[in-house]
């Protein structure tokens, strides 16, 4: 009988301790998954400053080398930095910087692995953009969708679509 009882003490610690440990797992990646949203949230909120200062080099710092951006005139691979930051240098050089800056929202974070994650972020126009030729693009809403990911520690964009938001 007391081969019995130590018997299931043992199995009742080792059932204890398992249940601890699945716990803890899952705490940590709660804890893991907390702080790589952070993360995420301020490669978006310095992505959005570097846009609305119209900084195509701290911009372009914040994408992988090779970035995909689908925009409204269609699909763009860019291959490498200097690519990437004349990309933004040419579009930021029509923008003229009296233009109001646009209202910015994260909306959404979903995880793909661990290392992979979409982001959704609205976008509000109120005033259109003035162009340094004196036109204006009319007021108007997008949704945008970046693909982040984590290499060597830091969050990058990785692809960029902007899609035009319908009332």
């Amino acid at each position: 009988m007391g081969k019995f009882f130590i018997t299931v003490a043992v199995a009742a610690a080792a059932c204890a301790l398992l249940l601890e440990s699945a716990v803890l797992d899952g705490a940590w990646r709660r804890s893991s998954r907390l702080t790589e949203e952070r993360a995420i949230r301020a490669l978006i909120s310095e992505w959005v400053e570097a846009y609305r200062n119209l900084d195509a080099k701290r911009l372009a710092a914040h994408e992988t080398h090779a970035v995909e951006v689908v925009d409204r005139f269609g699909q763009l691979r860019l291959q490498s930095a200097t690519e990437n930051e004349q990309l933004w240098s040419d579009t930021f050089e029509a923008i003229s910087r009296k233009s109001a800056p646009p209202t910015v929202t994260l909306d959404h974070i979903e995880f793909l692995r661990p290392e992979v994650a979409l982001v959704q972020v609205s976008w509000q126009f109120s005033e259109g953009i003035l162009l340094v030729d004196g036109d204006r693009i009319p007021p108007f809403s997008e949704i945008d969708t970046y693909v982040v990911t984590k290499t060597q520690g830091v969050w990058l964009v990785a692809a960029h679509s902007m899609q035009e938001k319908k009332p």
